[in-house]
């Protein structure tokens, strides 16, 4: 069966660190996959492009999976 990610693009102010970033597209992905009666298997996180006034623009993806799963593995 064909694996199915499904994109997001998230903002996120640019003086985050590496950290703040990943843990904060992490919760989002989860709340949104939470939102579509989706669980996260996994997480695909690209790269961020600035945007205007202290913005940066993130592509992600998810990978729906079963219940259980490991909340958002990063791939």
């Amino acid at each position: 069966m064909e694996e199915m990610w499904k994109t997001v693009h998230l903002f996120v102010p640019s003086d985050r660190t590496a950290s703040e970033v990943l843990n904060y597209l992490r919760e989002q992905i989860n709340v949104i996959a939470h939102e579509a009666g989706e669980f996260v298997c996994r997480i695909r996180i690209g790269d961020g492009v600035d945007q205007a006034n202290g913005w940066h623009k993130w592509s992600a993806s998810y990978l729906p999976g079963p219940p259980g799963g490991v909340g958002g593995r990063d791939d």
